[in-house]
């Protein structure tokens, strides 16, 4: 599969202090639930792999002020036998380590693709977004859930898009 993308705009995140001291053991396990995780999973997409290989690139748009991502456009409706590259972004807010992106492809419980994208080192203050190819989506007509994933420091977090196999 193999991931494809890097790190870009180091740009600092602000990040609440959250402390429990002198609280019952209810109201700090409210707190502790309450603290901003360290990666947040921003979205998940499917699109044409581009013959051309111009997209997916990063700040690929001339003259833009922003940081930008570009992809083929994204898709609600996948054709069975065909393949797709999927994106998953994510900005991270105060961890440090390795993280890994993957993607499922779901209808109800039954996975009917999945994929890891990338394992990378990530840290506070950047934003992230990698892509892999997947394996030609199955003959299984009907609604799905692509799901994207971070796992960081033995904790996730996803993103989901509703899609429709055709």
């Amino acid at each position: 599969m193999g991931g494809w993308f890097g790190v870009w705009a180091g740009v600092a995140v602000s990040t609440a202090v959250f402390s429990s001291m002198g609280q019952s053991a209810g109201a700090a396990t409210a707190a502790a639930a309450a603290a901003p995780p360290g990666v947040i999973a921003n979205f998940i997409t499917a699109g044409t792999p581009d013959p051309k290989g111009r997209v997916p690139a990063l700040n690929a748009v001339p003259g833009s002020g922003v940081d930008n991502v570009t992809m083929a456009m994204p898709l609600g409706v996948l054709q069975h036998g065909h393949v797709y590259t999927v994106m998953v972004t994510s900005q991270n807010n105060t961890f440090e380590g390795f993280c890994t992106d993957s993607y499922t492809l779901r209808q109800g419980t039954t996975v009917l693709l999945s994929g890891k994208i990338k394992t990378f080192a990530c840290q506070p203050g950047t934003y992230w977004a990698w892509v892999a190819n997947s394996r030609p989506i199955p003959n299984k007509p009907g609604l799905a859930t692509l799901t994207g994933t971070v796992t960081y420091g033995g904790k996730t977090t996803t993103t989901t898009s509703t899609v429709l196999i055709k």
